[in-house]
């Protein structure tokens, strides 16, 4: 056995050593047939044209395009399934006049609608020459004969100027400078712009200041002023007290004796019912009570009180609603009272709603930011009494170069803006505290 399995691994050796020298062979004669052959062989320029495979796909792809742009066209002039069916329902509700009319009310907004547009372009465009130049031509050609020149644009750009632009209506008192056409505004943007002009609130350019802000306020409008900045101080020292006071204060004495009393009842009558649930499982023993059959009486019986029950509960129940039919009028006097309630509420809310969109805005800024934000509201600027004497010590006030400057005019005109809704003010987000 082992000398057969020798000789077969000898004669597959053999074998493959023959198959590549066969290829060995076939590629140097390859080689041979090639190397031998002259450069005008090998070499050949096609100068007759031939169709090619590329040619052919080139043709194709022509033809096709061809095809689908005639499919298009034809797909332009033909209506498809969802059109018919709109058509159709056109011709069902209007008929055929009414359709007609309806196609050329359309064509005639549509119409009108070119005409406005090119209205407006010729418009936008000059028809005159401001400096009064001669329009560029272009450059003749010397090729002229051979070659056709192009067409000058109607209106050429002009040359850079020469002549002032604000002495022209000086030298010429005719001149009249084009205007520029208006905006065309659609109807549901005009009708918005008026909806929004009706609905806005009236508006506050410059409040007028207190009379007491004065230099020389009189004594009774100062002390209103006074009055004013004090209730601003006072808010602002409320939000900075509940602000800094703890959520908790922890528990009361009193809460704290009645939680200690409790306890203790509570362990006494523990340790009580203790005891007696310990005495009563020591004496009394569970009794089950057996349950008797019932003879054919007694369920009779039963079956007899319940109908009478059922019987009683339908003629109760039909005495009820005797009874609300009977009150329909007094039901009807309820709601009615009750719907006269809810429209005079109604009237009252809408009054009250009316009432604060007729305030302007812009009115009362200071007391406005102080019921908002009492911590950082400014300070309403008046003067103290003190700072308003003069030098002589009189309370009436000194002069203008003795006053003393309160606030700033840069957060009056501010907080003003803000309070009319010409500006936005940026928020300001405070740190998250989280007490535990």
């Amino acid at each position: 056995s082992s000398c057969r399995c020798a000789s077969l691994r000898a004669k597959k050796r053999a074998n493959e050593a023959h198959l590549q020298l066969e290829q060995a062979l076939a590629e140097q004669g390859e080689q041979h047939r090639v190397q031998s052959k002259k450069d005008e062989d090998l070499f050949v320029l096609d100068t007759h044209r031939k169709e090619t495979a590329a040619s052919r796909s080139k043709a194709l792809e022509a033809s096709r395009r061809a095809s689908n742009k005639e499919a298009s066209k034809k797909r332009k002039y033909e209506h498809s399934e969802r059109e018919m069916r709109q058509i159709q329902k056109v011709l069902k509700n209007h008929g055929r006049e009414g359709a007609i009319a309806l196609a050329e009310k359309g064509r005639a907004r549509l119409e009108g609608k070119k005409v406005r547009k090119l209205t407006s372009a010729a418009a936008s465009k000059p028809t005159f020459n401001l400096w009064d130049q001669p329009l560029s031509q272009p450059p003749s050609s010397a090729k002229g004969d051979k070659k056709k020149l192009r067409k000058s644009p109607s209106v050429a750009r002009p040359s850079p100027p020469t002549l002032a632009a604000a002495n022209v209506a000086s030298l010429d008192p005719d001149f009249d400078p084009p205007a520029q056409p208006a905006a065309k505004l659609s109807n549901k943007q005009l009708k918005a712009r008026k909806r929004a002009e009706a609905d806005a609130p009236p508006r506050l350019a410059v409040e007028v200041a207190h009379p007491g802000q004065s230099y020389r306020p009189d004594e009774e409008h100062h002390q209103d002023a006074i009055g004013e900045a004090l209730s601003i101080e006072i808010r602002r020292n409320e939000a900075v007290e509940y602000k800094a006071k703890p959520i908790s204060e922890g528990m009361s004495a009193f809460t704290r004796e009645c939680i200690v009393d409790s306890d203790e009842e509570e362990d006494s009558s523990d340790e009580e019912e203790e005891d007696n649930n310990n005495m009563d499982s020591a004496t009394e023993t569970k009794i089950i009570k057996r349950k008797e059959k019932l003879t054919r009486a007694q369920r009779n019986k039963q079956k007899r009180v319940k109908a009478e029950q059922t019987l009683l509960k339908e003629r109760r129940q039909r005495k009820q609603f005797l009874h609300q039919a009977n009150e329909v009028h007094l039901t009807n006097k309820v709601v009615k009272r009750d719907e006269k309630d809810n429209r005079e509420r109604q009237l009252e809310i809408a009054k009250l709603k009316s009432e604060k969109r007729a305030q302007p805005l812009g009115k009362d800024v200071w007391s406005a930011l102080s019921a908002k934000d009492p911590i950082r509201a400014p300070a309403l600027p008046v003067a103290l009494t003190a700072e308003l004497k003069s030098k002589d010590g009189n309370a009436g006030g000194g002069g203008l170069r003795t006053v003393t400057p309160k606030g700033s005019l840069v957060t009056d005109r501010l907080e003003s803006m803000v309070a009319r809704n010409m500006i936005s003010k940026k928020k300001r987000e405070g740190r998250r505290i989280v007490q535990g």
